[in-house]
């Protein structure tokens, strides 16, 4: 990005130098300078213009990341699987003789969830990653510096378990999401057009079933708009979409105002694609057989499954929708992003701000007016729970400590070389059609 280039954009954008350079902390001499050629431009400065202004991703900025994930294995052992797979320390797991959908205990941290049926080995040992926890294992994965890819290397691997120990392993669901950020330069993609398109019949889709919901929810005596969802195939379908506005249902859970909730997080919509059993192994298989990047066939799997067309005054189809085009061109720019988050501190802060600080400083000033000190030592007598000591062991256990150590850790191959286009072929027809 050049001086010129600069100048233009604050121009698209339809701001003064003022305005722009008060987005980006400037001085107003100082782009005045940058814009004329008097001062150069740096590498620094032009990425945070493309930060600020949501620049990168293509015609509208989106990025992806896996937002849920769930792998078993037949096997009795959770700790290996711990280990092995996840390469974390099993200590800083908390164990709970309890899990769900028949597994009978569960191992932790934080949103890092490994069950097991001891009794059960064609239930074996399961890891199951939420939205959270999905973030906080791009931890682990940013400390070794893996992504993704690696991990699902790691799951065909073999001897991983020990030499010549062959466990059945079967990835049994992948969720995947794509935010659609807020665009300075061009309109945010209108679910609602799409969701008239379909209804005028201008979609072509390979679902059977498409529904939406909408509408307004009470919440703390406000009324708050749900915003649209958008659904296609049917949940218990192996390949299913869900499209919604995303700001509104940040809005909604904040209990803030949409203009709020987007300047916050600067995202518009959400486009999140659910793979499960089959679909979700053969994503997978997919991804390692061909090279190709997670972001790639997810841009595929949407552009295939759904075709989206204009019309004529008439209602009769004119040509592939424009702006639908936007939206697919866009993904061709994404980016999976790693934003590793280790449990929110931050957030504990945030509940006791809003719920007890004020009863605890009404004691306080209690104690400093009559010479007591009741506060302190109600605080030192109280007896934490079992959650209380779980919260505490995931917001102060180290990076370090969640790691296997250094030489029990494996390896895992960085590429392959395809051999056999027919295998390639197949996985295609099964994952696409």
């Amino acid at each position: 990005m050049n001086n010129q280039e600069i100048k233009i954009l604050r121009k698209r954008l339809q701001l003064t130098q003022q305005q722009f350079a008060e987005k980006l902390n400037w001085s107003k001499s100082y782009l005045s300078m940058i814009e004329t050629g008097k001062r150069a431009i740096t590498k620094k400065s032009t990425e945070k213009i493309r930060k600020t202004f949501h620049l990168d991703g293509g015609i509208l900025p989106m990025e992806a990341k896996i937002d849920f994930l769930r792998v078993r294995f037949k096997i009795h052992s959770p700790s290996q699987v711990i280990e092995k797979i996840l390469q974390m320390n099993p200590d800083v797991f908390i164990y709970k003789n309890y899990g769900f959908n028949h597994y009978t205990e569960s191992y932790c941290f934080s949103d890092i969830f490994v069950f097991s049926n001891p009794e059960n080995l064609d239930m074996g040992v399961m890891i199951e990653l939420r939205g959270q926890g999905c973030r906080e294992y791009e931890l682990v994965l940013e400390e070794q510096e893996e992504t993704w890819t690696t991990f699902f290397w790691r799951l065909y691997q073999s001897n991983i378990f020990g030499e010549g120990l062959i466990i059945d392993t079967k990835i049994t669901r992948i969720d995947l999401a794509l935010d659609e950020h807020l665009s300075l330069l061009y309109p945010n993609y209108d679910l609602f057009e799409l969701k008239e398109k379909v209804e005028q019949g201008l979609v072509d889709t390979t679902f059977r079933n498409f529904d939406f919901t909408g509408g307004i929810v009470v919440k703390s005596g406000q009324r708050l708009n749900k915003g649209l969802s958008l659904y296609f195939g049917s949940r218990q379908s192996p390949f299913y979409l869900n499209f919604y506005q995303k700001d509104y249902e940040l809005a909604k859970k904040e209990e803030i105002s949409v203009e709020m909730a987007r300047q916050k997080y600067g995202i518009k919509n959400r486009y999140e694609i659910r793979l499960a059993d089959e679909k979700a192994y053969l994503f997978v298989e997919y991804l390692l057989s061909t090279g190709e990047t997670i972001e790639w066939i997810v841009k595929e799997l949407i552009d295939t499954a759904i075709k989206v067309y204009d019309c004529d005054s008439n209602g009769l189809r004119t040509h592939y929708s424009q702006n639908w085009r936007m939206v697919i061109e866009s993904m061709q720019e994404l980016r999976l992003t790693m934003k590793g988050e280790k449990p929110n501190y931050d957030k504990a802060l945030r509940w006791l701000s809003n719920y007890l600080a004020p009863t605890l400083k009404k004691i306080w000033i209690m104690d400093q007016t009559f010479g007591k000190n009741e506060l302190m030592s109600r605080i030192q007598q109280a007896e934490l729970k079992e959650k209380d000591q779980e919260e505490l062991a995931k917001l102060t256990t180290t990076i370090k400590e969640l790691l296997i150590q250094e030489e029990t850790r494996t390896t895992t191959p960085s590429s392959v070389t395809v051999t056999q286009d027919e295998v390639e072929q197949l996985l295609a027809q099964f994952l696409f059609n």
